[in-house]
Order: structure tokens, then sequence, then C-alpha cells
């Protein structure tokens, strides 16, 4: 009774951590009455990645590049969400245009529950079950999210930190000096990759991407994550100082982490320069990004990937300047050969994504899951990380789904309700303790066994099974079809 008792307290605490871990997924503009709608029918589903708006609303293309939805609705030549004068069906996926030609009202909603509207083979009911898109053909219950693992900022600031003075040598952009603080890449990623992660991709809620290697590579553009960079030396010339020459200057020297520098003087950073997980600019907190009037980021915060020059050389003027690449000119001229590192610098950063991704398990779609990370401060690193913190957190929300099941659902309401939550605690304690062979032996020959025939061609309930209950049954199943997934990465 004592280690009952116990796993209940630590069944609870984790739940409370799996509500903290799902509640950033909210996103949608204030004012909107579809959202309240939508969660009036499905109210379980408030914070999780459906109470967003690209439940209903899709991304695009123009030219040559791809936009998330919130970017493709506030394009003025799409729909301008701000100002609106487009056409609203232009923004809107397979499942919000089934919503709004049956009403857009709460009928509307439970009307097109047993429509497929995506036409990927499986009910919008089951797909919203499920935490999958009913409007995007590429989600479905048999997709399993990559392992993932939420920072908040208050958990990136318990974390040793690290400040460096440092250049930015940009291309199109002014040059300048500053003093970032921050986690360093390194340190962040080392305690939670799989061995057989080898690179990294940092995204921007904008859809820029840039990519680094873990190990130092010899490729001039490749930033790596693990290690140390070259020292540098400070570069000063008047003829650059933007505050001296306001029209015709390329770098910004007015950081306070600059006074009392003079050219030619080492940079010294006594642990080195890393690439950073940036908190800080000067003391100060990054800007958040913003969507800015002509629908481009703005800002660099909460949180910025910061990689050093591998090859320091002074502030180059920018490529946009007359006679840019003149030295007759420009004391340092534009050089393309020039390390600008800041052009490989992600603002905003609010994925990263772990290479390679786990067999079985699915990419985040990184036009649309940035938008909510930028307002609660947070940062999602997924892929070839460890999947146990993940797999237990589903366990404990299969439990949970278990408990709030009503008794119904079961063929013997009190006696298999019960017997499959003591299974499910067995195995939460089999992976706790790492014998994860012995869990997903328990899970694939017992657990599944119980809730597998509403799912097989049949599309009823077999004699197995301890769920009747087909629509229960099937959100059973496919949580239990994810955690054998993520237990096979480390069984």
């Amino acid at each position: 009774m004592k280690g009952k008792k116990t796993l209940g307290i630590t069944i609870t605490i984790a739940s409370i951590f799996l509500v903290a871990v799902v509640c950033f997924a909210a996103y949608h503009h204030m004012g909107e009455d579809d959202t309240g709608i939508f969660l009036s029918v499905y109210p379980d589903k408030a914070g999780t990645k459906l109470d967003n708006c690209n439940l209903c609303h899709k991304g695009g293309q123009a030219g040559g590049k791809s936009f998330g939805s919130c970017q493709w609705c506030h394009r003025a030549d799409v729909y301008g969400y701000t100002v609106p004068h487009g056409n609203i069906d232009n923004t809107l996926n397979s499942y919000g245009l089934a919503y709004k030609a049956s009403g857009s009202s709460i009928a509307a909603i439970e009307a097109i529950a047993n429509v497929d509207s995506d036409g990927d083979g499986y009910s919008n009911a089951a797909e919203i079950a499920a935490n999958r898109y009913p409007g995007d053909p590429n989600d479905d219950p048999s997709k399993v999210p990559a392992p993932h693992k939420v920072f908040t900022k208050a958990q990136l600031e318990k974390l040793p930190q690290h400040t460096q003075f440092m250049l930015m040598n940009t291309h199109k952009s002014a040059d300048f000096y500053a003093e970032y603080t921050g986690v360093p890449m390194e340190r962040l990623l080392n305690k939670i990759i799989r061995p057989s992660a080898t690179e990294i991709i940092v995204y921007s809620p904008d859809g820029f991407s840039q990519y680094h290697p873990l190990e130092p590579d010899p490729d001039p553009i490749f930033y790596h994550v693990f290690g140390t960079y070259a020292q540098a030396m400070f570069y000063y010339n008047k003829q650059a100082d933007i505050t001296i020459n306001p029209t015709s200057g390329w770098c910004d020297y007015s950081a306070p982490s600059v006074a009392g520098r003079t050219h030619g003087d080492s940079i010294v950073n006594p642990k080195g320069l890393k690439m950073l997980l940036a908190i800080k600019r000067d003391g100060q907190y990054l800007a958040p990004g913003i969507l800015n009037p002509s629908n481009k980021l703005d800002g660099e915060g909460p949180y910025r990937i910061v990689p050093p020059q591998k090859v320091p050389r002074p502030p180059d003027q920018k490529s946009t300047a007359p006679n840019a690449k003149d030295p007759n000119v420009w004391v340092w001229p534009m050089d393309d050969n020039a390390d600008h590192s800041a052009g490989f610098s992600a603002r905003s950063a609010t994925m990263i994504k772990v290479l390679p991704l786990p067999e079985g398990t699915t990419d985040i779609d990184v036009f649309e899951a940035g938008w909510p990370y930028i307002d609660a401060e947070k940062i999602v690193v997924y892929g070839a990380i460890d999947p146990v913190p993940n797999i237990l957190e589903k366990l404990v929300q299969l439990h949970d789904a278990i408990d709030d099941a009503h008794k119904s659902a079961f063929k013997q309401p009190f006696a298999n309700k019960l017997a499959l939550k003591l299974k499910i605690d067995v195995v939460w304690w089999l992976v706790k303790t790492g014998h994860y062979d012995k869990a997903l032996q328990k899970i694939d020959n017992d657990i599944l066994q119980k809730m597998n025939g509403c799912s097989q061609p049949s599309g009823t309930p077999d004699k197995n099974d301890w769920v009747k209950d087909c629509e229960i049954q099937k959100q059973f199943y496919w949580l239990t079809n994810e955690i054998m997934v993520l237990m096979r990465i480390v069984a």
C-alpha cells in the first residue's frame, strides 16, 4: 500500500508537468469566437495544439517562399487580417472550410465530427481525440510526434550561464558588437541527445531555418555546436562608426560592453567563445519577435542562437552601400569571403530539431508551431533526444484517460478499468527503473491486446478487448501506439 501511494503521488506530479508542457500551444486572436465554439464541444482540447489558429487555417506559398498560417492570413494579397479585404476562404484548410460551410457554430462542429475532412482515412472526431489536425492529411493518429523537451525561461536561467563579448558581422545590415548571455548550446543538448544525433536545425517562427553540425566542420559556413571558437580581436575605425557617420558608417559601437576597448585589443572571454542560446544582450532580455506591418519578423528574442565567427575578421561594409567592395573608398570594404556569422544566427528561435528523427516519428510543422512559443517564452528541442520523459508523460496521460472514461465503456465496468490502470502503473515503474524491454513487452503483449479490435479492419471490439466503446477504445489504442513507438527508441 505504501508503494502504491507513492506511485499515485508520482503520477500526480507527472500529470502537473504534462499540463505545463502542453498548455503552451494555445494561440489565437483575441475577440474571435470560433475557438470558444470548438472548445465548447471539445473542452479537453484547451491548451493542446488544436487550441490554435491553424486548427482551421492553413499556410501558403508566394514568390517562391512558404508561409505559415499566421503570415498567410496577414498577407494583404491573401486576406489581410488587420484590415481584412481578401477572401477568408483563401486561408482555410479543409476542416475550416467544412466548419464554415456548416454554419460556423456548435452545431457545425458536431455535424462534421464523423466526416473525414482532410481525406486521410480518419474521421475528424478520431483525429481530434488523438490531438491531430483534422484539416491536415499529413497529421493523423498513426503519426507519432518525435521525442521533445520544452524549456521555459525560468528553466534556462537555472542552467549555468555564459557571457561573451563578440562581433555580429552581417551581410546586408549594420554590424555590431554586443555582449550576449545565455546557455551554451553544448550544455543545453549534451545531456538529452541520443548517441545517434549528428546535427541540428534551428527554426524561427517565420519559417527561417539554419543548419548546424554538432562537431566542428571544415566548411566555413557551418557553425558547430560543440567546442569553442577562435579568439578574436576588437576592431575600431571612425569611418565604420555609425555614431560618427550615421549615413555611411556600418558598425554600431554603442553597446555598453564596448566602453574602454581600443582597436587591436584582444577580446577575452575566460570560458571561450561558444555557440550560445542567448537570453540577454548587454544585460537586457532580448526583445520578443513580432510580425511587423510588412509581415516580416522584428526583434531577436526571447532566444537567439548566436554563433561566433569561425574566422575572426573586422566588420566589413554592408553589401548595399555604394562602391561597397572598393578598398580605395572603405577601410574595410565588403568582403564576400568574410565570416558573416550573424546571417547564420537564428533570431527568435523557437524550435531546435536534432537529427536524425527516430524511426516511426514525425516532424513538427515548423511554419505553424512557432508563434505560441514566442508568447510563452519557451523553446522546444525535439528529434534524436531521450524519449523517456515523454514516455512517462504519455503513460500518465493514458492512465488518466482510462480513469476519466465512463464505466460503461468497459466490458466489466469496475474490474477492467482498475486492472488496466494497474497494468499501466507497472509499465510506468518499469520505464522509470530502466527496464525498457520488459515495459515494451508488457504493453505489446498485454495492454494493447485489450484495446485493439476497433482499430483493426473489422472496426469492432474483439473477444479479447476490455474496452467495448469503439471511440474511447481508439483513443486508448493510438495513445498506446505512441508509447510503443517511443519505447522502441530505447528498448
